[in-house]
């Protein structure tokens, strides 16, 4: 079996596991259909549960046990679905993993409250763990809101500069994966600097994805993301490719805007313009940066690790 195809059935098989362990939480409709239809339809979802999957790869790298990686991986997943849902709220995305997002099929308020229920759950996930493991979760989920905070405080403000930008994604998506990374460390036997070197690793992997992200929202295709493209450029957010393009040349980035465009009027402007490939370099200075956490690292300790690092690169949904 070649490396790849170990590496996909390994994170097959974790996936997998993930969605069984979420099927497994204890949920009471027969109480209130009200409060656990939703989260039991967000629960449901077609996720990649790629921040499970970091913590397993991080936590087996250091003999970490496999029960307590699944609790910390459920906790993770299900702070991040407690976020998509309110993200889609504020951002009004009508679609998520390809079906109603939660106030689309429902309503703002139970929307809402879904997603509280979610993030309590998550914090029911993380007893019997070290207690620095359910600190960090906290702090990070913390930045988390910090970093939708400024995110949205960013909307319509078109003085935002990149370095503004890095702070933002920083907070609202690289410092996630870093805490996935390092959870599944602190749950192993890994040293203070190496757990410091796992929070590198996937905080750096998170600032990747997030340019990757804001590239998909423009050229993704809207079957393979399962949402609407374009609510972004719709919102005015500040995104990688609207401070690089104003960042090139204001004048004409601010004559382009005047007028209302289409999604294939920003691909257009951003391609010719090399808009695009900047961000995609980008992409790959982040994701080599992320790699070189991993030099103290074994080549067994670091091979699927790595092989993740590929997968965030490469990732077309």
């Amino acid at each position: 079996m070649s490396d790849t195809s170990e590496f996909n059935e390994h994170i097959s098989f974790i996936q997998s596991q993930t969605n069984k362990g979420l099927s497994k939480i204890p949920l009471n409709p027969n109480l209130t259909q009200y409060f656990y239809d939703p989260i039991a339809y967000v629960l449901k979802g077609k996720g990649k549960r790629l921040r499970p999957v970091l913590v397993h790869l991080s936590g087996q790298a250091f003999k970490a046990h496999p029960d307590e990686l699944m609790k910390a991986g459920i906790a993770v997943e299900l702070l991040h679905n407690f976020s998509l849902v309110h993200d889609d709220i504020m951002d009004n995305d009508s679609k998520r993993h390809g079906l109603p997002s939660v106030h689309s099929k429902w309503d703002t308020s139970t929307a809402i409250l879904a997603g509280d229920g979610l993030f309590i759950i998550s914090q029911l996930s993380l007893i019997g763990l070290k207690p620095i493991v359910s600190q960090r979760f906290n702090e990070i989920a913390l930045e988390v809101c910090e970093g939708q905070g400024i995110d949205k405080q960013f909307e319509n403000d078109n003085s935002i500069t990149m370095e503004q930008y890095i702070v933002m994604i920083g907070k609202k998506t690289a410092s996630f994966l870093g805490v996935c990374a390092e959870i599944g460390s602190l749950l192993g036997i890994a040293t203070e600097d190496e757990s410091a070197k796992m929070f590198q690793f996937g905080f750096n992997l998170g600032l990747a994805f997030q340019i990757k992200d804001d590239l998909l929202e423009i050229y993704g295709d809207e079957k393979k993301m399962g949402k609407s493209l374009g609510s972004d450029v719709d919102e005015n957010k500040q995104t990688v490719l609207t401070i690089l393009a104003r960042e090139q040349d204001s004048k004409k980035w601010s004559q382009f805007i005047q007028d209302d465009k289409s999604l294939q009027d920003y691909k257009n402007y951003f391609s010719t313009n090399k808009i695009q490939s900047k961000a995609e370099k980008l992409v790959e200075n982040y994701v080599n940066k992320a790699r070189k956490s991993l030099d103290s690292l074994s080549q067994e300790k670091s091979k699927f690790l790595y092989q993740y690092s590929n997968l965030i690169m490469k990732r077309n949904f």
